[in-house]
């Protein structure tokens, strides 16, 4: 059985089109390269800072692993919702990132550049430090 579009020839040229285009631009090769730019400055501006466990991925995908104890990688309370007071200030800073609890997840799209990728990895870093700040104010630890 098949859907309106599926197989349907205008569609069927788009997807051609895309696909001709990421092979002239080299699309996975850029990706690839930019991947390990963004793993690294993310390693060098995010590795000692006291909010974070551990930064992992792979790709263009990465975690922020966000911690209250950075030796024995134990995560906030769930209820003082640290991953949610991240992602606010993220935001503030103009960089959209996933809240998974205590993991932020990135995932930007292909077409970034290596000077975007230095903006957004500047935005997380001032909203970590953000959050660290206002829940050391309020007697949380961070």
């Amino acid at each position: 059985h098949g859907f309106t579009y599926s197989g349907h020839p205008v569609t069927a040229a788009v997807a051609a089109e895309a696909i001709r285009i990421y092979r002239e631009i080299d699309l996975v090769n850029q990706a690839r390269c930019l991947g390990e730019y963004l793993h690294a400055a993310l390693a060098e501006a995010l590795g000692d800072h006291t909010l974070v466990g551990e930064v992992r991925g792979r790709g263009f995908i990465a975690g922020i692993q966000i911690v209250e104890d950075r030796a024995a990688r134990r995560a906030f309370a769930p209820e003082l919702r640290i991953g949610t007071d991240v992602e606010r200030r993220c935001r503030e800073h103009g960089v959209m990132i996933r809240n998974m609890g205590d993991v932020l997840a990135i995932c930007p799209p292909y077409v970034i550049t290596p000077k975007e990728i230095d903006a957004m990895v500047d935005g997380i870093r001032a909203a970590l430090d953000e959050t660290a700040a206002a829940h050391a104010r309020t007697g949380q630890s961070a």
